[in-house]
């Protein structure tokens, strides 16, 4: 995704605020960070990455009322599949890891790209189109990824205690392998 993609960028927002009222700047840099550079942690183990997925499984309540896939980019191309909504479908985890290692594999943006679109998002927050953060915090919050230079981040506190998120990153091309109902 890159500054031109960025089209449709203030809906993406609009619709995860809708389920996540408490979304804080921190938050958003994480959707946009997806969005670009795909999973924040490099697959340097494949076992480790099942193993890891498999304890966060099974500690899971299925929850059918979540949103099974978040869109992560404005063209539809990337989503996160929540786990516990996923868990709900009674497919197994079997289905789930390799489609999501290969999106892992397959989505790896640039800085440069990252860049630009945290700037389109900030531009849209300063014209109000997404009404949800104030103009310092955003211009703040900037200034820290700069320093930074653009980094990985997990979500934020309040985001993680009230909505404790629970989900990987699966391209738009490897839902119909999981084998879900058509209405799921």
């Amino acid at each position: 995704m890159t500054f031109l993609d960025s089209l449709g960028l203030d809906e993406l927002f609009k619709q995860h605020l809708s389920w996540y009222p408490m979304l804080e700047q921190q938050d958003a840099y994480k959707l946009i960070y997806q969005a670009v550079m795909g999973s924040e942690h490099l697959l340097d183990s494949v076992d480790e990455w099942s193993r890891n997925l498999e304890m966060e499984y099974a500690a899971l309540q299925a929850d059918r009322s979540q949103v099974l896939f978040e869109p992560v980019r404005p063209d539809g191309s990337l989503f996160r599949i929540n786990l516990r909504a996923y868990k709900a479908h009674q497919l197994g985890l079997a289905r789930l890891v390799s489609p999501c290692m290969m999106t892992a594999q397959l989505v790896r943006g640039t800085k440069s790209e990252l860049r630009l679109t945290w700037e389109a998002f900030t531009q849209l927050c300063v014209q109000d189109y997404i009404r949800h953060f104030e103009d310092e915090e955003i211009e703040s919050f900037s200034l820290q990824l700069i320093e930074l230079d653009f980094p990985a981040m997990h979500h934020s506190e309040a985001y993680r205690r009230l909505y404790q998120p629970a989900y990987r990153l699966i391209a738009a091309g490897f839902i119909s392998s999981l084998g879900l109902p058509d209405e799921a």
